[in-house]
């Protein structure tokens, strides 16, 4: 759940937060579930030594459709899912993919593809999908924590659903291909290491850029989390800081209408509450208020990139002035990088922006070496 992504990720982090965590999981358990594209209605897949449910197929590539409401490959068809393997990965569309592919048939016609990814070339893949090679060492391994403890959460909280993550940015990004050597050095680094909270994986929210401070959980989904609270962060180098968005005050209320909502006359626009770390909690347009994070919904996250924004009305139309990018709680990455920068260790990063927390390794009891923890 990063910054600047679509604001279906904070529906999902707000029902998350309410639910109950398993326990931490094994050593042994080391692969997460990604969905990957949905609602497919034929794909290919190729690989050396390929098998279909465990058994061999005769030949390296092979199509996968629906027909006649039946996932078929060749003339066999498969209920209600089947498994692909090949030796040394596979390739779906083209695309070079780790682990395994199951095909996963809907009810509502087509079929999901989700691939069975061992744990650390997920982190290695989502860390290169998130963060650019060059920032320092240490940002990266921040990162990769943050990758993994979120994925060790939602396994645990969808451990009875067909796939733990969404492989885009409604979960954390996970765009397979060539993965540089500064993220699989921050995964290995980093191995097996987890954020966790009264024993339990962390909901390791992250976003872009926080425009100086992040925000609270209570603030953004309503929900106060121990760990999730608003904390400076210097991400001024961020390239959204700063931002402005400019639209008519007609186009304005059209896009409430279409979203449900009765604005009448829209001639002003006025901030009517602020959150502690700046952002806006309510809106008034025209003859309706609502949250800043709605309004975001309606206009979308690359209009208002935070919800940290004031108004301006310049005649006919509204501009928007706002800083930082994404929900704003937990990890900063734009600040995360800069305190790298500055020195500080990823330890003392995962320290900043999730206090309470500690660093686990998975299936260990204790504490990884150096007895650290966030309290510190």
């Amino acid at each position: 759940m990063r910054w600047g992504r679509p604001l279906g990720a904070r529906r999902v982090l707000a029902a998350t937060v309410a639910l109950l965590l398993a326990a931490l999981p094994a050593a042994a358990e080391n692969s997460v579930r990604v969905r990957i594209a949905s609602a497919k209605s034929s794909v290919t897949v190729s690989g050396k030594s390929l098998e279909v449910d465990g058994r061999p197929f005769s030949g390296d590539t092979l199509r996968a459709s629906m027909r006649g409401g039946r996932l078929r490959i060749g003339s066999s068809s498969f209920t209600p899912s089947v498994t692909l393997s090949a030796r040394g990965g596979l390739r779906l569309d083209g695309r070079a993919l780790p682990g395994k592919l199951r095909l996963l048939p809907r009810a509502s016609g087509g079929f999901d593809v989700v691939n069975v990814v061992p744990l650390e070339a997920y982190v290695a893949s989502s860390v290169a999908s998130e963060t650019p090679a060059s920032w320092p060492a240490e940002a990266l391994r921040a990162q990769a924590v943050v990758a993994r403890s979120y994925a060790l959460h939602e396994r645990a909280r969808r451990a009875n659903d067909a796939f733990d993550l969404e492989g885009s940015v409604i979960s954390q990004r996970y765009a397979v291909g060539a993965v540089p050597e500064s993220a699989r050095s921050a995964s290995r680094a980093t191995s097996g290491q987890v954020l966790v909270y009264g024993g339990q994986p962390i909901l390791a929210a992250f976003h872009a850029s926080s425009g100086g401070a992040t925000a609270s959980a209570a603030e953004v989904w309503g929900k106060e989390v121990s760990y999730l609270h608003s904390v400076s962060s210097p991400d001024d180098a961020a390239p959204d800081y700063f931002w402005s968005y400019e639209i008519a005050l007609r186009d304005l209320a059209a896009a409430l209408r279409e979203a449900g909502y009765a604005p009448g006359r829209v001639d002003d626009v006025r901030i009517t509450e602020r959150s502690d770390s700046g952002r806006a909690l309510a809106v008034r347009v025209g003859a309706v208020e609502l949250a800043g994070r709605d309004l975001r919904d309606v206009l979308g996250g690359r209009a208002l990139r935070s919800a940290k924004f004031d108004a301006r009305i310049e005649g006919e139309r509204v501009r928007f002035l706002g800083s930082g990018s994404g929900h704003g709680v937990g990890l900063c990455q734009w600040g995360a990088s800069e305190l790298a920068r500055q020195g500080r260790s990823y330890r003392q990063i995962l320290a900043h922006y999730y206090p309470g927390t500690n660093l686990r390794r998975v299936g260990a009891p204790g504490p990884v070496a150096g007895d650290w923890s966030a309290t510190r």
